[in-house]
């Protein structure tokens, strides 16, 4: 136990000093948050404005539509209607058999949309249209739709929980001969390469779990976005987010016979390949791929983190977080035991 706390120290103070992690643990998430909300900000803190809809004069449900508080009503003639779509005076015309006409998608134009589906139902349901709350679900909805950006950064953190794989790689190459001069030394001495591994572990586990804790409180505190509501589960998540890192981590470094520098770079390629599947770069990407190939989100262990995230913060369900800590473990498990039996074949013809 001693010599693993030795070797905790020592490895701790060796992290500290690398450029490469104190970078892509500690100030890169930050960068990254910083940019995803100056894109974002707009869009996190809108609110519903109100949204101008063309009709005419004979239209039979303008009187309804007047009484809804976020519509602007313009009685326009038909001649009028392509200028002012065009002229964004409008955000789309219904005409007299409730047929919508628009120039671009948006959220505007599916509200109205939304609307005229409503008044046609309530109509087939020979209900009396006027007694039907139209403010409150499309409110609710503008904000909802407003709030799965928010995954982004659910992504975001994700990404970062992974970013144990640089520490990992690293105290993998302070036991390689051919990559460290402190490699050389521990081959020839007694020293148990197993116990140096473990402490590697453990230190890249708690100084990486302390970069997450620093994004956490400025994206809460500087930014002003408040992500975390479950805070039991997302803690088991993020954790073992930081182990399947470091262990993927340890794997690469294990695996090949490469530069530290090439496996940094394949590293970075993983995670972000893996983040962007998992909607960082654009939430519309996660959706594509929960429609036409969900497998890939059940496997993707980013995405299980992000998915997981958002349901027990957002949604308040709990339902697949079991499933999403069993899938980390199980990954964890198997990227570990692979890279002891590399590590154990390891021999050099001199040093």
């Amino acid at each position: 136990m001693k010599n693993i706390f030795r070797n905790c120290i020592y490895q701790g103070k060796n992290l500290f000093r690398d450029f490469g992690f104190s970078f892509w643990s500690l100030i890169y998430p930050l960068i990254m948050a910083i940019f995803f909300y100056t894109a974002l900000s707009e869009v996190l803190n809108s609110e519903l404005e109100n949204i101008n809809v063309g009709v005419d004069s004979e239209n039979p449900i303008v009187y309804i539509l007047e009484e809804i508080d976020f519509l602007n009503i313009h009685e326009i003639t038909q001649d009028e209607i392509v200028k002012k779509l065009d002229n964004e005076e409008i955000d789309g015309f219904i005409d007299r058999d409730l047929n919508i006409k628009v120039k671009e998608s948006g959220i505007n134009q599916t509200i109205i949309k939304e609307v005229v589906e409503q008044i046609k139902q309530m109509e087939k349901l020979n209900r009396p249209i006027e007694n039907y709350d139209f403010e409150a679900d499309y409110i609710l909805d503008r904000n909802q739709k407003a709030n799965s950006l928010v995954i982004i950064f659910y992504s975001l953190i994700a990404m970062v929980s992974t970013y144990g794989i640089f520490a990992g790689i690293e105290t993998v190459s302070l036991i390689q001969a051919n990559l460290s001069n402190i490699g050389e030394r521990l081959n020839i001495t007694p020293l148990r390469k197993s116990k140096f591994l473990l402490a590697g572990v453990i230190v890249a586990l708690f100084l990486n779990l302390f970069a997450n804790g620093i994004l956490i409180i400025f994206i809460k505190y500087a930014l002003k976005i408040n992500l975390f509501n479950e805070i039991k589960y997302s803690a088991i998540l993020l954790i073992m987010g930081n182990l399947f890192g470091v262990a993927l981590g340890v794997f690469i470094g294990a695996s090949n016979k490469k530069s530290s520098n090439v496996k940094t770079l394949i590293a970075i390629a993983i995670t972000l390949a893996l983040s962007f599947l998992s909607g960082m770069m654009n939430p519309e990407i996660k959706v594509m791929i929960d429609e036409n190939a969900p497998i890939l989100s059940r496997i993707n262990p980013i995405s299980i983190i992000t998915n997981n995230l958002y349901r027990i913060n957002l949604l308040e369900s709990t339902k697949s977080v079991g499933e999403g800590i069993l899938i980390l473990s199980i990954y964890c498990i198997v990227l570990i035991f692979t890279s002891y039996i590399f590590l154990r074949r390891k021999n050099y013809d001199s040093i």
